[in-house]
């Protein structure tokens, strides 16, 4: 344990522990989720990458295949530009830049549909999510739950944080979200 850094301040919570009586025990511990994970490996985020990879499985492949083409086409313009003339450079050069420009149009609008279907799913997923958190920091008496990557132990304002002190419940949940399927 971390003494206080302010003798007042500990006085100060002591005058406010007798000014409030008894209080409570409190729970312990404090966990964390790696939401991504549940989301990856529960029922339903397994049934939502299914589907995408369903609807934009074909899309993906010519994607690759594309991106694979305009590297080609780079790669022999880097090789052959000694051999050019100005007018076939630049011809060169107008044919990858109009391919580089319809594959990032028609990558942005793929992208934006399955990120909308993601969406949807987490928002879908994040309610029963939410409650087996609940129910499961309740049943193992954990005052505090944070989502990996939000959770910052030497962040201004915490006054002690013991390390080692968390539990990751990321399995748990994704348990009981599967439990119910």
């Amino acid at each position: 344990m971390h003494p206080l850094p302010c003798r007042s301040l500990a006085s100060g919570l002591a005058a406010l522990t007798l000014t409030l009586g008894t209080v409570p025990a409190a729970a312990e511990g404090i966990g964390f989720v790696n939401m991504e994970r549940v989301f990856a490996q529960s029922t339903e985020g397994r049934a939502v990458q299914q589907r995408l990879n369903e609807e934009f499985g074909d899309e993906q492949r010519e994607f690759a295949r594309r991106e694979q083409e305009i590297r080609q086409m780079q790669a022999r313009l880097e090789r052959d530009k000694p051999l050019m003339s100005q007018a076939q450079l630049e011809k060169q050069e107008a044919e990858i830049e109009t391919r580089i420009e319809a594959f990032e149009t028609d990558f942005a609008a793929v992208q934006e549909q399955v990120s909308k279907i993601q969406q949807e799913a987490g928002q879908k997923l994040m309610e029963p999510a939410q409650a087996a958190i609940a129910a499961i920091a309740e049943a193992r008496n954990i005052s505090a739950v944070f989502e990996v990557g939000t959770f910052d132990p030497g962040r201004a304002g915490m006054l002690y944080f013991e390390q080692g002190a968390e539990v990751d419940l990321t399995q748990a949940v994704i348990d009981a979200l599967n439990k119910d399927e």
